[in-house]
C-alpha cells in the first residue's frame, strides 16, 4: 500500500509493509532491538521501535489467539510498518481482528523525528482503506485524553469523538444509507 505527498509540507514516498509474523516475534522476543531483525527488511529509524510498538505487536498477537485465528502469516488484521523514503519510521494497524458487529480497532506510533509531518494522518488514511476493502463496519481509536496530535489525527481522517471519548468512523457507504 503506497502514497505520495497530498498537500504536504514534506514531499515523501509513504507506504505500509505488513510486519511478518517471524519479525515480530522476533521483535518481541528482543525487546526494543535497535535495527532490524530481518536481514532485507527496509532499514529502521533510529528510533525505532517504540515502546507503544512492541504493545501493539503484542495485543494484536493475543487478540488473534483468543479469537482461535492461526497466525503464521501476517493475517488482514494486522500490525504493518509506516515506511517513509524506503526507512521505517512507525507503525499502524488493527488491535486485532474484527468482532461480530465488524468493529476494528486501530493504534498508531510515529518515532518523534517524523512527527508533525503528515506521517501518521497518511498512513491513517491507508490503514482506513485496507479496513474498508477487507470488510469492516466501524473503526475505533482512542487516544490519551491529552494527546492533541493524536486526536488530529483521527479528526482529520473522519473519526468523531463519542461521549465515552474513543473515536469512530463508519464505512463511507454506511454514513450515505441512513
Amino acid at each position: 500500500m503506497a502514497a505520495s505527498n497530498r498537500g504536504l509540507s514534506t514531499a515523501y514516498h509513504l507506504m505500509l509493509v505488513p510486519l511478518a509474523v517471524d519479525v515480530a516475534r522476533r521483535m518481541l522476543i528482543a525487546g526494543l532491538p535497535s535495527e532490524p531483525v530481518e536481514p532485507h527488511s527496509p532499514p529502521w529509524h533510529p528510533e525505532y521501535p517504540l515502546p507503544d510498538s512492541l504493545d501493539a505487536i503484542a495485543m494484536a498477537f493475543a487478540a488473534h489467539q483468543a479469537m482461535e485465528y492461526p497466525v503464521a502469516e501476517p493475517p488482514a488484521w494486522w500490525v504493518h510498518q509506516i515506511v517513509v523514503d524506503g526507512v521505517v519510521v512507525g507503525d499502524i494497524g488493527f488491535h486485532g481482528p474484527p468482532g461480530p458487529e465488524k468493529t476494528v480497532e486501530i493504534g498508531y506510533s510515529v518515532v518523534p523525528g517524523w512527527r508533525r509531518r503528515g506521517v501518521a494522518s497518511w498512513a491513517c488514511s491507508l490503514i482506513l482503506q485496507q479496513a474498508w476493502q477487507d470488510g469492516a463496519e466501524i473503526v475505533l481509536a482512542e487516544t490519551d485524553h491529552d494527546n492533541v496530535a493524536s486526536q488530529a489525527v483521527l479528526l482529520a481522517n473522519g473519526f468523531r469523538r463519542r461521549p465515552d471519548g474513543v473515536f469512530m468512523i463508519t464505512r463511507p457507504e454506511a454514513r450515505w444509507m441512513g
